[in-house]
């Protein structure tokens, strides 16, 4: 628990002189929790008691005040609230408390960065409570939006909804987080449904509406987005490094019939020498939902067809929700009309969220009708971790995590007397933090999870994916809106996200598969995964080489994304980075939502309607480096926007001039280590690495693997380093890809030097 620190030794007697005075006479002796000193000097948070009005107030270097965050007298029921009196300190051993008869106002000590204040009830109940910020300025994050980038003008709700139509301004992963360009953020520590009024019905102020007997906000002293979410995430959660295999390409369909479909998929990515390693089996697979016994009626000789999937080199992924069905849509043979064999056992022993009477909450969706499984309930969480036992003998590395929305969660009862209300979003965070206990205790770890629900604090638990989209560039439901979808998410820290190639629902053009493709390919996790059940080689011999190519290329990056996933479990820092986020002192950079950096070397601006031609805006660099085209090395002034063709075959993507960028080499298959019966004609991963010099500033990087290069004289010579030898080829990159000059060196603990031939 944060203590005071030293300058609030005092506080009880400064309230009460601060309650005696007029508040213009009490600023040399106001109530302040000072903050760690940080290079931008300290922060503390400043009480008016007569009227409830609250400031968050920097002290710059020469110690003038600057109040950052002014927040007004909140209201309770509709009606603003004033003349607070010092409650007692035993009553708030933790921080400072006023209350008046409607409301305590608590003010927690500093926490690194971040103050905390908590609006509470006097009795206990919930409360249309609502929070008003004096800003007016631009907005990013709240979770998973497919709206915009600048939340400015909207009113997010903080509710994790279901929504497979048009999004509008819903989230299967909303963050009460927002990042305001005043050099601030803040978060609304809270599992209770709320909404954010981002200057939508008064353009001077932010409205946080809560209906709830608590709220506790967060506010983060920035001033840069990069600060907050170091600071946001170190409050939440740091998000986990994934395995390295799980950044191969996955191949997914909407149902695999039978098991000749599921081979069909790993062995026609092999026979088109496609990269590889994850091939997912979504619903139906059980017979029963769920009841996670293999439908053997579906899937005959499972363990030869497992046994050959790995022998391709893929792991298994098997899909799974939080619902134990009563009633079930029998969609394939083999699957029992219902109740799941397992259901009795779970209603007796009360694993269940239960209707109010007792009895398990029966829930409609979209695979029948069953009980939510109760989180909440220790032993509960023990028995569904049983459950999923029954898939261990299937080889099974990752877990697809469907459903689990707050939109799921009716008037219910919880084991731990949490409301219902509140369970709307903390169910999610339960659901997932159980699959990831059995990821940690089963497979060691050696696992990840693939989920659509989210909240606070699901960082920790890699991957997420967008949901249900239509396949079309349409901004309602489509392209654009995902790749809007991606970048928030990032804003919000959640950095290792993916999506559907080629949009979920509808059978999608060869275009739009093409260019979905190439998002999917600079996104963290790619994944094919659509209704029509089509695979790459289903849209024609050129869609089918741009896909090879593109799979390629994410497939060569794992070591530079891995290098990023590291930085975002050090400080939040996500992978995809938009231009609001990764170039703060460039107005302009921040208007162009249709483009970001994917690491810190490369632009990506992804084609999102259909056409051949796109502007980018290319930021100016600090050091005046300039813009390199990934695919001719021709180089692009900063500062700028620039038109360009864009053939199928081709993204719009750009590297840092004086980049280097540490790849594997482009023939192997799969990110899965070589073990007992891989096929020996599949390429797994080795030790072997690829550094690509790119022309500009002297540089250096520092691997996750322990592999370090320094750039000198623009690019010019090397110097390599490794924690253990292994091979390394440097590739000075002068005339794009197609003429790079190679030098094969074998890499040692000693430091050697290294030019072109």
């Amino acid at each position: 628990m944060a203590r005071l620190s030293p300058g609030g030794r005092d506080i009880e007697r400064t309230i009460r002189l601060i309650t005696s005075l007029e508040w213009s006479l009490v600023l040399p002796l106001v109530f302040s929790l000072a903050a760690a000193a940080t290079a931008r000097g300290d922060s503390r948070l400043e009480l008016d008691p007569r009227s409830g009005r609250i400031c968050l107030r920097r002290i710059d270097a020469k110690e003038k005040p600057d109040c950052r965050v002014r927040l007004a007298p909140p209201h309770v029921d509709g009606r603003p609230q004033a003349d607070f009196t010092a409650a007692p300190a035993a009553s708030a051993p933790a921080g400072a408390s006023f209350d008046n008869a409607a409301v305590r106002i608590t003010l927690e000590p500093p926490d690194g960065s971040s103050h905390a204040i908590i609006y509470s009830a006097r009795d206990g109940a919930p409360h249309d409570i609502e929070i008003c910020i004096e800003d007016n300025s631009s907005y990013y994050g709240g979770g998973e939006r497919f709206n915009a980038l600048n939340q400015k003008g909207f009113i997010l709700p903080m509710a994790s909804i279901d929504r497979p139509e048009p999004k509008g301004v819903v989230s299967y992963k909303p963050v009460p987080l927002y990042m305001s360009t005043r050099g601030y953020g803040l978060w609304v520590d809270s599992f209770a449904p709320g909404e954010f009024d981002l200057n939508a019905t008064d353009r001077d102020h932010v409205r946080l509406r809560y209906r709830a007997a608590r709220v506790r906000i967060v506010l983060i002293d920035g001033p840069d987005f990069a600060t907050i979410l170091n600071e946001f995430t170190r409050l939440s959660g740091r998000p986990r490094v994934p395995p390295v295999w799980s950044l191969a390409p996955w191949k997914s369909r909407n149902i695999h019939n039978n098991r000749d479909e599921v081979l069909a998929d790993a062995e026609l990515t092999r026979k088109h020498d496609l990269p590889g390693s994850m091939i997912v089996i979504d619903s139906p697979w059980e017979t029963c939902y769920n009841d996670f016994t293999l439908n053997e009626r579906q899937f005959t000789q499972p363990a030869a067809m497992f046994d050959r999937v790995r022998e391709l080199g893929f792991y298994p992924c098997l899909w799974l929700t939080p619902f134990v069905n009563v009633e079930n849509v029998v969609d394939t043979p083999g699957i029992e009309p219902g109740p799941c064999a397992n259901f009795e056992e779970g209603r007796q022993r009360g694993f269940f969220v239960k209707q109010p009477g007792g009895e398990p909450m029966i829930v409609a969706w979209w695979k029948g009708r069953g009980a939510l499984v109760d989180f909440t309930n220790p032993a509960a969480k023990e028995w569904w971790l049983a459950q999923l036992d029954k898939m261990r003998p299937w080889g099974v590395r990752a877990l697809k995590c469907d459903d689990g929305e707050g939109n799921f969660v009716q008037d219910a009862v919880f084991f731990d007397g949490t409301p219902a209300a509140e369970m709307k979003n903390r169910y999610a965070k339960l659901y997932l933090e159980a699959a990831q206990e059995w990821i940690d205790t089963r497979l060691d770890g050696d696992g990840v999870l693939h989920s659509r629900c989210g909240f606070s604090g699901t960082q920790r638990q890699p991957f997420g994916w967008a949901g249900d989209n239509d396949a079309t560039f349409s901004f309602e439901n489509g392209l654009p809106g995902v790749i809007l979808a991606g970048q928030n998410t990032a804003l919000s820290g959640l950095p290792l996200w993916g999506h559907d190639i080629a949009g979920y629902m509808g059978t999608p053009s060869e275009e739009l598969f093409i260019r979905w493709t190439q998002f999917g390919a600079l996104s963290p996790m790619m994944q094919v995964h659509m209704t029509c059940n089509r695979g790459p080689w289903d849209f024609g011999d050129r869609a089918l080489a741009i896909y090879r190519d593109f799979a390629t290329l994410h497939m060569r990056l794992t070591p530079y994304v891995m290098d990023a996933a590291v930085e975002a479990s050090r400080s939040g820092m996500p992978i995809i980075r938009p231009m609001v986020l990764a170039f703060p002192g460039d107005r302009e950079a921040a208007a162009h939502q249709y483009q970001y950096m994917f690491g810190p070397d490369l632009l990506f601006a992804p084609m999102y309607q259909p056409g051949t031609r796109r502007s980018v805006y290319l930021p100016k660099q600090s050091d005046g480096a300039a813009w390199l085209d990934y695919w001719t090395g021709q180089p692009h002034d900063g500062g700028q926007p620039i038109e360009l063709d864009v053939p199928l075959e081709r993204a719009a993507l750009f590297v840092r001039g004086g980049a280097i960028i540490c790849t594997l080499p482009a023939e192997i298959d799969t990110l899965i280590p070589r073990f007992e019966g891989v096929g020996a004609d599949v390429m797994s991963i080795d030790d072997r690495r690829v550094i690509e010099v790119w022309p500009g500033p002297d540089r250096e990087i520092q691997t996750f693997e322990g592999i370090g290069a320094v750039s000198r004289e623009s690019g010019r010579l090397v110097d390599l380093q490794s924690k253990r030898a292994r091979p390394v080829e440097l590739r000075f990159m002068r005339g794009g890809v197609q003429d790079v000059v190679k030098r094969a060196v074998e890499a040692a603990p000693a430091k050697a030097t290294y030019g072109p031939e």
